[in-house]
């Protein structure tokens, strides 16, 4: 079986779980909700981005390429429908889950509302805090406080190495050099 994401404590490479977490973080100019599912990351993301008015962009953050591809940001050429974000999210939901070499973010064009997945299995809701609070109770999650397991391993499956070229075949993505804070 194929990890993502794992802990390297007590008997190693050990896939994490967070346990069906999330944490609302309040700073004077930002606010945002961390969101550690166990599993299903694409389909609760998605549910979340069909409240969005949309139009929506898609960032696709490749920070370690298997196939020797520059490492950079790929932006979606254009904004998408629900529909379109759907399709292309499910096309590649089993690599978005099952390995580490990327980020995701969704973005609601009108209002700026962010959904930002990380290589550490974590999503990031940037908007519409209690909106999104309320679903995740709705789902059993428990408000907690998610934690990265120090050490930790971040895997790139060989599976995968055809999804990352079909991705990058998928749209004709227009590319940006990494941006070191938010793409580590």
């Amino acid at each position: 079986m194929t990890r993502k994401f794992g802990s390297l404590q007590d008997a190693g490479g050990v896939e994490h779980r967070y346990g069906n977490l999330f944490r609302r973080e309040v700073h004077p100019k930002w606010s945002r909700v961390t969101i550690a599912p166990n599993s299903q990351q694409i389909p609760l993301m998605l549910e979340i981005a069909k409240k969005w008015t949309g139009p929506y962009g898609i960032l696709y953050v490749l920070s370690t390429s298997r196939l020797g591809r520059k490492s950079a940001r790929y932006q979606s050429p254009e904004p998408c429908t629900f529909d379109d974000l759907e399709l292309f999210a499910y096309t590649f939901q089993e690599y978005f889950e099952g390995d580490g070499r990327h980020h995701l973010w969704f973005i609601d064009v009108p209002s700026g509302s962010q959904l930002i997945y990380d290589n550490h299995n974590l999503i990031y809701s940037y908007g519409n805090d209690d909106e999104v609070i309320a679903l995740l109770k709705s789902k059993d999650f428990t408000d907690g406080d998610p934690q990265i397991p120090c050490p930790h391993e971040h895997c790139f499956n060989p599976e995968f190495d055809r999804s990352e070229d079909e991705i990058m075949e998928y749209l004709k993505w227009i590319e940006f050099p990494l941006n070191e804070e938010h793409d580590d």
